[in-house]
């Protein structure tokens, strides 16, 4: 059940690296098992203990690097190299290992300031808005 939820929501593991959310405000990842797709392992990363709590003295996890972009000649950041396959340049929503590179290079587009990147030297104008109840970046191609 736990894989068709986290399925539905877009926050399966993928070829980038494990998943990252909060289930009632504890961190937790989603990263495949030996098994493969359908081996799906889910695990706790305990928030840090307060100065009189007892808790581990260095982290237990320490999450994938946040992938850099590429700049282009003009110092605009494209993320074309990132997507395995085909990219029809369309609106649509971004996904979320291509968001946590645009956090990664402080691009992430705020509530009524988009920002503005290329996929494949196509320029995109990202929107941040609110969709089934959360955030999320939508991203809309802009021909020159």
């Amino acid at each position: 059940m736990l894989i068709d939820v986290l399925g539905n929501i877009n926050l399966l593991p993928n070829q980038f690296g494990p998943s990252q959310f909060a289930i009632n405000g504890e961190r937790y990842s989603a990263t495949f098992g030996p098994g493969g797709r359908r081996d799906i392992r889910l695990i706790h990363h305990p928030r840090a203990g307060g100065m009189d709590e007892a808790g581990p003295s260095r982290p237990l996890h320490r999450p994938p690097p946040i992938v850099s972009a590429r700049q282009t000649g003009e110092g605009v950041v494209d993320l074309g190299y990132l997507i395995r396959g085909g990219w029809e340049h369309r609106e649509r929503f971004l996904p979320p290992y291509l968001v946590r590179v645009l956090e990664g290079e402080r691009i992430m587009p705020q509530p009524g300031r988009p920002t503005y990147f290329e996929i494949r030297g196509m320029p995109y104008r990202g929107e941040l808005v609110e969709s089934e109840g959360r955030q999320r970046v939508r991203v809309y191609p802009e021909p020159r």
